[in-house]
Order: C-alpha cells, then sequence, then structure tokens
C-alpha cells in the first residue's frame, strides 16, 4: 500500500554445524532464512544465496579452516571456534569468530554486525590472538579499545551503551539511540555484564562507576 515503508528482506544465512545449533538459533532469529549445510558449504551458499555464512570449526578444525579458505563465494564467514582456534579462523579468511558456546542470541546479533560489514571477535577470544604465528586479518583485529573494565578491554561502543544503560534505557531505546538492531545492543548489553563480572545492568553500572568508567 502506498506510504507504507519497503519490508525489509529476511537474511539469508548457511549454517554448517549440528541440527542443534540451527533449531537454537532459529528461536532467537526472527528475521532469518536458516539453511543448514550438511555436506558442500560453497554449493549450498550459492544455491540459497546466503548473506552470510556460519561454520562450526570445533568439531574438524583442520578441515573447516581449509573450507572457509577456500571459498570463492564472496559473502562473509563467521566461525564458531573453540579455545585457540580464534587466530586460525581469522587467518583462514573468516571476517568473524565467536565461541561455539555462546548464545544463539549473541550468535544472532554477530550475524547481523557482518552482514552490516562489521568485524566481529568475541572478546573472551582476543587472548588467542595476541600472538600469531604468521599476519591475521587485520580488518577483523581492528576493534577500538578504551578503558580497562575488571574482565576485559571495553570497546568504544561498549562504553556507548554502558553512558546508555546507566541513564536506564533497555535494550529497545539502546538499539534505536544507537541505530543498531536489539539484537545487536543486547549483544553489548551481555559483554558489558561479562566484563564488569556483573550479573545485572545496576551492578554494571555501579562497578563501572567505582571504576571511573562513568560518571553517574
Amino acid at each position: 500500500m502506498k506510504g507504507l515503508p519497503p519490508k525489509t528482506l529476511p537474511l539469508r544465512v548457511a549454517v554448517q554445524g549440528d541440527f542443534a545449533l540451527v533449531e537454537a538459533l532459529s528461536n532467537h532469529a526472527d528475521e532469518m532464512i536458516l539453511s543448514p549445510v550438511e555436506t558442500n558449504l560453497e554449493i549450498s551458499a550459492r544455491v540459497t544465496k546466503a548473506d552470510v555464512l556460519v561454520v562450526d570449526t570445533t568439531k574438524n578444525p583442520q578441515q573447516a579452516f581449509e573450507t572457509i579458505k577456500n571459498l570463492t563465494y564472496e559473502r562473509p564467514v563467521l566461525a564458531l571456534v573453540g579455545p585457540g582456534q580464534a587466530a586460525d579462523a581469522l587467518r583462514s579468511g573468516a571476517k568473524g569468530a565467536i565461541r561455539r558456546d555462546s548464545g544463539p542470541e549473541s550468535l544472532a546479533a554477530a550475524i547481523e554486525a557482518l552482514h552490516a560489514g562489521l568485524a566481529v571477535l568475541d572478546t573472551s577470544s582476543i587472548d588467542v590472538v595476541t600472538a600469531p604465528k604468521q599476519p591475521v586479518n587485520a580488518n577483523a583485529l581492528q576493534v577500538p579499545m578504551s578503558r580497562t573494565a575488571e574482565n576485559g578491554t571495553l570497546t568504544k561502543r561498549e562504553n556507548e551503551v554502558l553512558v546508555l544503560l546507566a541513564d536506564g534505557l533497555s535494550n529497545k531505546e539502546i538499539a534505536a539511540k544507537l541505530t543498531i538492531s536489539e539484537h545487536t545492543a543486547k549483544f553489548h548489553v551481555n559483554s558489558i555484564l561479562q566484563k564488569m563480572n556483573a550479573q545485572k545492568r545496576v551492578e554494571a553500572v555501579v562497578r563501572a562507576a567505582k571504576l571511573g568508567l562513568i560518571n553517574i
């Protein structure tokens, strides 16, 4: 109808991993069309016209890294990694790396971020790429850092979210304020809670104030 905003097309995602992963993600990704991949990722991605490829590297790392490295389908790849695998995933050509045991909401936010052209690197995986054997994808590691929290360093975006948390904004309000999706806002909030070693948002804000990260 005239006057209605254009409908946003669902994000097409090819997922090479077990069925449980696809099922868990589908419950938190209403705006995504998920296509499980059992054999050839390249062919499946082209057939489904995937916008983002997700590869679980934890079961057979070397094979997974070779698969990513040999892809000619030019779409961003998100690697689901285990301990010590992030650097190899980035070297193989993945545009993002996030722990396999991350929750489905964090995974959905990471997929959206990759599709938006952002690099994604799970903060809990940063320590495994500090001393790479060979040059790592520089763009994927250029995460703007700021002041130090209890369990890590807050990124520039996380500092922005932290300030809005201190103002009492909800995830939806934070998303609107920063022009990001609600999934992405929640991803940043969860990361802040983890770094501040906090269970609740208020607790994170109080600890941040004590550390001098914000003024309240």
